[in-house]
């Protein structure tokens, strides 16, 4: 039976993620993004709400954004649970080292570089930053906002191999270079460990037609997931439970 939860090197990671785009009123979310900014931006409180829902249904990781009321969002979620939750950060793209600050004293088992990095920098300058993150003890890896020509520079040797990668993977090709298809079978030929992020075209998609889509090529160990509500959470999570079962530990 396949466990909720993957295990790299000497880590082990949820399956599923708690994303935190929303509660930055993120472009992606379009005519949303100003509603989802005024009701979370700098409001730790709001954001604890939904990480503790979504806790509360099986989610006991989360994938936040460098931004310091985030990292308090989850303290106040798991004082209220009374147990630690699992974080995956993203880091940069200006400082992306001190930015691990915000999350000192969190269970954080993986840093994942900012999609302006890792689609922007040479690998010459992300080499040491990786290195240093795994030096802290951490998984090392990238987001990225271009997963195939992020892809064909780690075959071609110009970017060193992470640990893991987070990419956009959705059946609409929502803020993709390439059709999943296509970056299904690099990832199968690199072997790279991939977690899908913008599984739902920021909401574009129905929950379950997006899980069954995005899980059906077997490539994805794993999903981070953004919701806004208690109403949201149950009927996204409930929708990956049944695609899935094995993802989400009840």
């Amino acid at each position: 039976m396949r466990s909720s939860w993957v295990k790299i090197g000497h880590v082990k990671l949820p399956r599923v993620l708690l994303g935190t785009s929303p509660f930055i009123g993120a472009g992606q979310f379009g005519s949303r993004a100003y509603a989802y900014y005024a009701a979370f931006y700098n409001k730790p409180e709001k954001v604890a709400e939904v990480v503790l829902a979504a806790a509360e249904l099986g989610v006991v990781g989360v994938q936040p954004l460098p931004y310091g009321f985030l990292a308090e969002a989850i303290r106040m979620a798991q004082a209220e649970l009374g147990r630690e939750l699992v974080v995956v950060a993203t880091i940069g793209p200006s400082d992306p080292l001190s930015d691990l600050e915000f999350f000192e004293g969190l269970d954080m088992r993986a840093a994942l570089l900012h999609g302006a990095l890792t689609d922007e920098v040479s690998g010459r300058e992300l080499e040491p930053l990786l290195a240093e993150l795994r030096d802290r003890g951490l998984l090392a890896g990238y987001v990225t906002h271009k997963p195939m020509n992020m892809l064909e520079r780690v075959r071609a040797g110009e970017l060193p191999k992470p640990d893991l990668v987070l990419l956009p993977f959705n059946k609409l090709g929502y803020l993709m270079d390439a059709p999943a298809s296509r970056i299904a079978e690099a990832l199968r030929e690199l072997g790279l460990l991939a977690f899908g992020k913008k599984v739902l075209a920021a909401g574009r998609l129905r929950p379950r037609e997006a899980f069954e889509f995005a899980l059906g090529f077997g490539v994805l160990e794993g999903v981070a997931v953004g919701v806004v509500s208690r109403a949201e959470a149950e009927e996204t999570f409930k929708a990956l439970a049944e695609v899935a079962p094995w993802l989400v530990p009840r």
